[in-house]
């Protein structure tokens, strides 16, 4: 049997850190039992999708298609539930003052994973062959689409460091539902351009 690359083991070891930090958080503040127990179901969850989901695949490259997106997930949905967690266990130990690192960190983790999908999404062109209409423009959505991620995600990476807390958390609330509209039209706006052609 083949040895597994190092990527394979990061996930895993993500969850284990995760579910470390949560009971750390707990034994140390037993009156937040009920924040640490969803953080532990979280956990759990997430560990369970990790074991399932891919042995339900059919096919051996749907299989690893799923084994390598959920791993993809866990290893950027992990660092921001660490980052919380470590913060917050740092806090209660007298480590850190400042009570807005753990949402700048936090904040900061999740642009870079909105800058990081935004860009994976023109490199998953839909083949030119395989749309059946309008194929260009398919493709220039999704350029746009990938585009507008990476902008935001840069926008609120900056602004979670930068900016006053009270203000980047305004600019990502407005910012985030903001794009997810503006692409949500021009699908919307695609599929009926297409209709129409039918």
């Amino acid at each position: 049997m083949p040895s597994k690359p190092i990527w394979h083991y990061v996930a895993p070891t993500l969850l284990v850190l995760c579910a470390l930090l949560a009971v750390a958080n707990w034994y140390l503040q037993p009156e937040r039992l009920g924040a640490s127990v969803v953080v532990l179901l979280l956990v759990a969850g997430m560990t369970l999708v990790l074991v399932v989901v891919p042995r339900r695949a059919e096919g051996e490259a749907a299989r690893l298609r799923a084994a390598d997106g959920i791993r993809n997930g866990i290893v950027f949905a992990c660092p921001i539930l660490a980052t919380a967690l470590g913060a917050k266990l740092a806090a209660t130990r007298g480590l850190i003052q400042s009570p807005d690192l753990s949402w700048r960190a936090t904040m900061a983790i999740g642009a870079a994973f909105l800058v990081f999908t935004g860009n994976a999404i023109p490199k998953t062109l839909s083949p030119m062959a395989a749309c059946e209409r309008d194929a260009a423009r398919v493709q220039s959505l999704q350029r746009f689409a990938g585009w507008t991620w990476v902008l935001t995600g840069l926008v609120i990476a900056v602004a979670s460091v930068v900016l006053p807390v009270h203000v980047a958390e305004t600019l990502s609330f407005v910012l985030l539902p903001g794009t997810i509209l503006i692409v949500a039209a021009q699908l919307f706006r695609l599929r009926r351009t297409r209709q129409g052609a039918a």
